[in-house]
């Protein structure tokens, strides 16, 4: 199983969720997000060989043998044509706030499907008044792609922090900690992981 988590825009969870799926399905971690400290924040979470940087203009080597989850954002050049028509499916995050992250995201998903039409949509870390919107408007836009939520959390972010994803903290956490991330993100993230896992 092999995914890709793009964004053109930052600050839009693709890294987060990137990270927390290759963690879930143990799979390698590929991205070309070298210029905001992924490896230094993230790198110690795999295996030696598990967290692959592709610099700049490097070219990008695939063993089909292993399963691949690539965060990759920026400008889709012919090295990431090669891997979006390669990937099993392409989960694209918005971050939503305003226009200013809708009409980016648009573009996104009409740019990767000229390449592969097995996109999911991820809305994240938006604000509950807002999520109806963004939904519906998605929906309108897309209605062949699926689309899921992952509620705005604190426990998200610490992923970076603390090197833990939610399943992580599910298992140490205790009390009123423990409940709000079994009873609202878990389902959630389940529900996001198990549609991914059912692509093949």
């Amino acid at each position: 199983m092999n995914l890709l988590f793009y964004s053109a825009i930052g600050r839009q969870g693709k890294t987060t969720h990137a990270i927390g799926y290759a963690q879930y399905k143990g799979t390698k971690l590929y991205t070309n997000d070298v210029q905001n400290a992924t490896k230094e924040l993230y790198g110690d979470m795999f295996k030696k060989g598990d967290f692959v940087e592709i610099g700049v203009g490097e070219e990008i080597a695939i063993d089909d043998d292993d399963s691949i989850t690539f965060d990759f954002g920026g400008y889709i050049d012919s090295r990431l044509v090669d891997v979006i028509s390669y990937v099993d499916a392409c989960v694209v995050p918005i971050s939503y706030q305003s226009k200013s992250e809708y009409i980016p995201a648009v573009r996104t998903i009409n740019a990767l499907a000229e390449h592969n039409k097995n996109i999911v949509i991820l809305i994240n870390n938006t604000a509950t008044k807002l999520i109806p919107e963004v939904k519906e408007a998605l929906e309108e836009t897309f209605p062949d792609y699926p689309i899921f939520v992952v509620n705005s959390s604190r426990y998200i972010s610490r992923l970076a922090n603390y090197q833990k994803t939610l399943f992580d903290l599910l298992d140490a956490g205790d009390g009123l900690e423990k409940h709000r991330i079994k009873e609202t993100l878990i389902p959630q993230i389940k529900a996001f992981y198990d549609h991914l896992d059912n692509i093949l």
